[in-house]
């Protein structure tokens, strides 16, 4: 999608306008939603206490991943051919699931 609105260019601005759009739109939500059905399904925690935990934690989990994935995205756009993206961002997304179930399970410890 992003690749029909840009028009498929590869320019320094363009990409920077690809990257802010990522991360502007889906990664707050991704990491929203994964750490509300993490709290609620896996830790099996009730909504109000999930609440008070993304209170708590979600600024510093999109914080992270703000360092993270535009560099990722910086990657892919600029030097990853389009039919390798998914790919490249696929692996990329297995190091950040990692990362939110090691900091979910971390935050499951101190249940409370």
């Amino acid at each position: 999608m992003l690749e029909k609105m840009f028009k498929g260019k590869k320019d320094t601005a363009t990409v920077a306008k690809k990257v802010a759009v990522e991360q502007l739109t889906a990664s707050p939500w991704n990491n929203l939603v994964f750490m509300i059905y993490y709290g609620m399904v896996i830790d099996g925690r009730p909504w109000m206490q999930v609440k008070t935990k993304l209170k708590k934690e979600y600024p510093a989990v999109q914080f992270t991943s703000w360092t993270f994935w535009p560099v990722v995205g910086w990657v892919n756009h600029q030097y990853v051919p389009l039919q390798f993206r998914v790919i490249f961002h696929s692996l990329s997304a297995v190091v950040w699931g990692i990362f939110l179930n090691l900091r979910a399970k971390s935050m499951a410890l101190t249940k409370g």
